[in-house]
């Protein structure tokens, strides 16, 4: 897997004006003005680069400031170097050397290291990070995005999951004035993650009418999908019988006492019981959010009638 290669493809080309960039481009002229120290660093930036732990770790005790250090033109530590390029053993050994609070740093562009891993989307090395300090889950980008909308953005499904099920839920709440829960919402709703979009409007129901950052809402994002409603999927008359007798449980049941959506579970999967269960979110994100109120049942009357 190319990380690098992974954060420039475009899976979702509606939200690429929301999608946070590493390139250096987006850097501030004054902070590479400023500090031109990271030079010093440039043989720390290629081991970490290229993968080479032995070379990392020999220079980091010939080096310790080298830990925390600025290596890099857009401020970047070896932290944010080695989870931009994926190189999950040397992001374990340095998550061990850093304190907890050393893993919040951020470089010119305001981004954490779990900032860079919700980009990435290799689950492994944000629960690394998480496991230290969670609270890298609420630090947001410059864009004032924080990890979990971050790794929607790039379509990372199994990302999106876990940061789902470890993020204080309140971030996403309307009454923080930004756009991360209405965001993860259409976000989800585009990549078909039903089962999270449906949690999340349980959670805040307002959400539904709310305008992402691309100005899109729920139902925008809803118009776009006509297999998330009853017409637009073609079903024979005994097939929609047996589907309406059909009582999958929602993977919605968490071990607390918030609702909240847990872990995906690693095991063996029946894909018959996917494909059900997928059908069923369909169904339900349609109900849910026409039971949410007048406004947005009318709205919901008029897409379906529209397929």
């Amino acid at each position: 897997m190319d990380p690098h290669g992974d954060l420039t493809a475009s899976k979702s080309p509606r939200k690429l004006r929301s999608r946070p960039s590493v390139s250096k481009e987006s850097s501030s002229k004054e902070y590479e003005i400023k500090d031109t120290e990271y030079i010093q660093y440039l043989p720390l930036y290629k081991a970490v680069d290229n993968g080479d732990l032995e070379a990392t770790m020999k220079l980091l005790e010939e080096h310790p400031d080298g830990l925390t250090a600025s290596i890099s033109a857009d401020g970047d530590t070896a932290l944010h170097v080695a989870v931009l390029a994926g190189h999950t053993q040397i992001v374990e050994e340095l998550v061990g050397r850093l304190e907890q609070g050393e893993l919040g740093n951020q470089n010119g562009n305001n981004a954490t290291a779990l900032n860079y891993a919700a980009m990435g989307g290799i689950t492994r090395i944000a629960e690394e990070l998480v496991a230290k300090n969670r609270g890298l889950l609420t630090v947001p980008n410059q864009n004032g995005q924080i990890p979990v909308v971050v790794a929607s953005l790039y379509g990372h499904k199994d990302m999106v999951r876990y940061l789902y099920s470890v993020s204080p839920k309140e971030e996403l709440s309307p009454a923080t004035n930004n756009k991360n829960g209405v965001m993860l919402l259409t976000t989800c709703i585009m990549d078909e993650l039903y089962d999270i979009a449906l949690d999340l409007l349980q959670h805040y129901p307002k959400l539904a009418l709310d305008q992402d950052s691309d100005k899109d809402t729920a139902l925008d994002m809803l118009a776009n999908k006509p297999s998330a409603f009853p017409s637009g999927t073609q079903l024979a008359w005994w097939q929609q019988w047996i589907y309406n007798g059909i009582r999958v449980p929602l993977p919605l049941a968490s071990s607390n006492n918030h609702g909240d959506i847990e872990r995906p579970n690693k095991g063996p999967t029946d894909r018959r019981n996917i494909v059900k269960r997928e059908k069923k979110l369909h169904f339900d994100m349609l109900y849910g959010l026409r039971s949410i109120g007048p406004v947005v049942g009318n709205g919901l009357e008029g897409i379906e009638d529209f397929w």
